[in-house]
């Protein structure tokens, strides 16, 4: 299989707007044309004040992983300085940081910036 994008999302359960576009990474991730890696900035106890379908969009293949609360560095070193959430970074087949949004997302967003990861 070759190599793929890997679509990493910033997030948190009191975030409207990321809660929003999870149904979008779910499907790209169920898709098969990136893998998909959504971090929680918060405790795993405070992710399951999300809504039951957005819990339900976070299944395998989507890789959930918890960060940091205060996750300022962390945001920065993938290129958000300001802390705001969502945030998205497109990391090309080699893992090279290729594509990023802080804000929300939607598909064609997601569909470009992977065609654009690959040319």
């Amino acid at each position: 299989m070759p190599a793929q994008p890997t679509v990493v999302n910033f997030w948190r359960a009191d975030c409207p707007p990321c809660l929003r576009e999870m149904p979008a990474l779910a499907e790209l991730a169920r898709s098969g044309k990136a893998r998909v890696i959504t971090v929680a900035l918060q405790r795993p106890s405070e992710t399951t004040a999300a809504p039951d379908a957005i819990l339900g969009a976070l299944q395998p293949p989507v890789v959930v992983l918890h960060g940091p609360v205060e996750a300022r560095g962390l945001l920065a070193r993938f290129g958000n300085r300001s802390g705001a959430l969502p945030h998205t970074v497109v990391l090309d087949p080699q893992r090279r940081r290729c594509a990023g949004r802080t804000g929300e997302i939607d598909r064609p967003w997601l569909h470009d910036r992977l065609q654009e990861c690959l040319t």
